[in-house]
């Protein structure tokens, strides 16, 4: 009870109004706070998606995107980082995209799937950048082993995402439905189009993830080919520059550790696992490999594997 008197005592020692010691601070009101005004962004009146028109004549359809138009511009966080990373990796989904002969706006995928990050994995299982389930993976000769996932090589990876889409718009001569089979299965769509008598995507049921999925797909691409126009005003030296770096391949016929491989090329553990993110753990297991390295390391790589120190 003395300790806390005595606590009392001194606070009153400093603010002496508190005991009548002197006159109290006069109370000033705060100033009022600022007013903001947040823009509004208005979705476009007219969207195409792989060259097909989005029938926004519909208001249903026409407040379906919108929801995610408005998510999409006000997930400020994200929808910068899917800027920043699309600068990386866009160039390449493009080459491969023009290899396939396939709309350009099938690089939007790669947003609404992982947020173009090559190690994403769902709460479902699916990994890596095209979140591919591990069997729709094998089908399309992905490895998948104790020392490495092919899903989450970015080359091997969108390969075959883009061979599956190929794939999907085979059966459903349909952009938007081959979208909603890459997101559910083409096995779902085709049951529920038969089921409901219906084969537009637009007004076909299906789960409410998929009747989200082409929708995000095109407000991932009216605010991405816009950014400015939507408040993203990212400097050019914020973008993520394409990974710049050495590639080689080679084969071992016995284990090897990542820190054996990083030795090789004059650099260490984290950076190969990063330029790298399909190795799953520490070691190689024997087999052919295509790894990335840092730029210039190629040489020295080739040497030190001659010499037999690698595999």
């Amino acid at each position: 009870m003395l300790v806390i008197f005595l606590i009392f005592f001194a606070g009153c020692w400093f603010w002496p109004g508190l005991l009548g010691a002197g006159p109290a601070a006069p109370l000033v009101s705060p100033p009022p706070p600022a007013e903001i005004i947040l823009p509004y962004f208005r979705a476009p009146d007219k969207a195409i998606l792989c060259g097909e028109p989005v029938p926004l004549e519909d208001p249903a359809v026409k407040e379906d995107l919108d929801r995610e138009f408005t998510i999409t511009v006000w997930n400020r966080i994200q929808t910068t980082m899917w800027i920043k990373r699309a600068h990386r990796y866009f160039p390449e989904i493009e080459r491969k995209i023009r290899d396939h002969r396939l709309p350009a706006d099938l690089k939007y995928v790669v947003l609404v799937e992982s947020d173009l990050r090559p190690k994403a994995r769902s709460s479902a299982g699916a990994q890596g950048p095209w979140q591919f389930m591990a069997p729709t993976a094998q089908r399309f000769q992905l490895r998948i082993n104790d020392a490495v996932d092919d899903r989450m090589e970015f080359t091997a990876s969108t390969d075959a995402a883009l061979r599956y889409l190929k794939n999907l718009y085979r059966l459903f001569h349909n952009w938007p439905l081959a979208l909603a089979g890459y997101n559910c299965g083409e096995g779902r769509v085709q049951k529920e189009m038969a089921a409901q008598g219906v084969k537009n995507y637009y007004y076909l049921a299906l789960p409410e993830e998929t009747e989200r999925y082409v929708y995000r797909i095109i407000a991932a691409k009216i605010v991405c080919e816009s950014p400015e126009r939507y408040g993203f005003l990212i400097p050019p030296d914020q973008l993520y520059p394409p990974q710049d770096c050495d590639e080689v391949n080679f084969t071992i016929t016995r284990e090897v550790p990542v820190k054996t491989l990083a030795e090789a090329c004059g650099s260490y553990y984290k950076a190969i696992k990063r330029l790298n993110p399909w190795i799953k753990g520490a070691n190689l297991t024997p087999g052919t490999y295509h790894l990335k390295i840092p730029k210039g390391a190629a040489p020295r790589f080739k040497e030190a594997y001659s010499r037999g120190q690698i595999g």
